[in-house]
């Protein structure tokens, strides 16, 4: 496949997110993104925010927001309590930062023609240590309401069938990685999405974790688009 390098990547798509800081019922509060929109130059951007109300071609699933961030100076994040089910809320978008995992996504919308991608995460908590994220997973579930930091938790259900919608029969795509501490996240998740089409990289840690779509090795990551473009057809 023709491998299509970050540079070049960043003129054609541009990422816009919705950040804001989760109000636990401790007094604390948690950094979040609830999503990710990267879209191409054919998609208005005028008003980023419409973004999340369009349906995208294809819908990613992957770990958490990293250390994604706002690439606007001054940028202040709405508190957000979820105190029940329905009403979602109102994504406020903002330019930016595109990672790694985010251009391999890119690479295979370039294939399969796509202009509008929108990444969920299993949970919303921005974190870039996976070992520090998963304890802050741990500690949120003692805490009441915790958990709604992910958006396929029964509060948020209106919210998640929203995002999850998309340009038909597109499947799914899954890249949450191979940490079995991910696990208690994936069944919730998946029973969320069950009966919908996926494809993704297995993995050969247990059959609900499945390859990331970023490994260190260049060649690996030619694997992981090589494989999903085969199951995509």
């Amino acid at each position: 496949m023709d491998f299509k390098y970050a540079a070049e990547l960043k003129k054609r798509f541009t990422c816009y997110g919705h950040f804001y800081e989760l109000q636990l019922m401790n007094g604390d509060r948690a950094r979040c993104r609830s999503v990710l929109e990267i879209v191409d130059g054919s998609i208005p951007q005028d008003d980023p925010s419409a973004i999340a109300e369009r349906i995208p071609d294809v819908v990613v699933i992957m770990m958490n927001p990293g250390s994604s961030r706002p690439k606007v100076d001054g940028h202040v994040d709405d508190v957000i309590e979820f105190q029940r089910s329905g009403n979602p809320m109102q994504k406020d978008l903002v330019l930016t930062q595109p990672d790694n995992t985010q251009y391999q996504v890119m690479r295979v919308a370039v294939s399969k023609g796509w202009n509008h991608i929108r990444v969920l995460n299993l949970s919303d908590l921005r974190d870039p240590k996976s070992g520090s994220f998963l304890q802050r997973v741990d500690a949120l579930g003692g805490i009441m309401g915790g958990h709604v930091h992910s958006m396929f938790c029964a509060e948020r259900s209106e919210e998640c069938a929203q995002s999850l919608r998309r340009k038909t029969p597109t499947p799914i795509l899954l890249g949450w990685g191979q940490d079995p501490g991910l696990l208690p996240l994936v069944e919730q998740c998946l029973s969320r999405i069950e009966g919908e089409p996926t494809v993704t990289v297995p993995s050969d840690v247990h059959p609900l974790l499945n390859a990331h779509p970023s490994p260190m090795l260049q060649k690996k990551k030619l694997l992981w688009l090589e494989t999903i473009l085969q199951q995509l057809g």
